[in-house]
């Protein structure tokens, strides 16, 4: 299978159990990778996150059953995932503009979100890249909790509140993603700064012994960090044969370059 045909098997799988409780583990192994990983790229492809993806589908059922079925409100907010009726109600009329109560009595249009399918692109990009084997680092850092749709803001910031915090310390050696993979934790991960020698305000980071895709970025700016990571995950992950590790992913700053490093198996 490429790995088109297992991002839509996940939204197959998706599909069969919108109602009640999600499986997301189950759900990112259907999809071939980690749910970090699965968090990551989803934007990247459908334009919205995992978790706006599953409420709109939720949401679109959840308005045709209210207009075709005779099922209580509280019973429909149960159905898909909502424990109270209130925050259903809130989120039914934020999607739909109008309260779930008054679906039967109005004439009024509900939206409807489709289910996604996935196409492989026409040109597959060139990337240069090697595969480097790196023995366990111990690195000191500090971090940040942030997500997806805001990393590209959070991370420089984090640089720049570093800088002024200590103005004594080097540029950092590395920058670092290290996903939440919990049920509470949804797109959310840590971007840590980290240098190889030790600092007295620091944590202790072990990143541990892997295999590694590596690409070098001839830059040190956020923005062409940012465009090599986009480029990988959109356009590079979906039609290569590596299988990516559920370890944080490196950004190694050296000699006015980035070696972006990407654990694989």
């Amino acid at each position: 299978m490429t790995f088109y045909d297992n991002l839509n098997s996940a939204l197959d799988y998706l599909e069969d159990h919108l109602e009640g409780e999600l499986d997301y583990q189950a759900l990112a192994h259907r999809a071939g990778v980690s749910l970090g990983t699965l968090q990551r790229i989803f934007p990247l492809f459908a334009g919205i996150t995992l978790t706006d993806y599953i409420r709109r589908r939720r949401l679109t059922l959840a308005g045709k059953d209210l207009a075709q079925t005779d099922a209580r409100v509280i019973d429909i907010a149960a159905k898909y995932g909502y424990d109270s009726a209130v925050a259903f109600s809130r989120a039914f009329h934020k999607f739909h503009g109008i309260n779930p109560s008054a679906v039967k009595n109005t004439t009024v249009e509900l939206k409807y979100y489709p289910k996604l399918v996935f196409s492989p692109p026409q040109l597959e990009p060139e990337l240069d890249y090697e595969i480097v084997n790196l023995p366990a680092l111990r690195l000191y850092g500090c971090n940040i909790q942030t997500d997806n749709r805001h990393i590209k803001h959070d991370a420089p910031q984090f640089y720049l509140d570093i800088e002024q915090q200590y103005p004594d310390l080097p540029h950092p050696d590395y920058g670092m993603i290290n996903y939440l993979e919990t049920r509470d934790s949804l797109e959310s991960y840590e971007y840590w700064v980290l240098w190889q020698e030790r600092h007295p305000d620091m944590q202790v980071y072990r990143v541990p012994a892997s295999r590694w895709l590596k690409i070098c970025i001839p830059s040190q700016e956020a923005r062409a960090i940012q465009e090599m990571s986009d480029r990988f995950y959109e356009k590079f992950l979906p039609t290569c044969c590596y299988r990516l590790k559920p370890d944080p992913e490196l950004e190694y700053y050296h000699d006015g370059v980035t070696d972006f490093l990407i654990p694989i198996y």
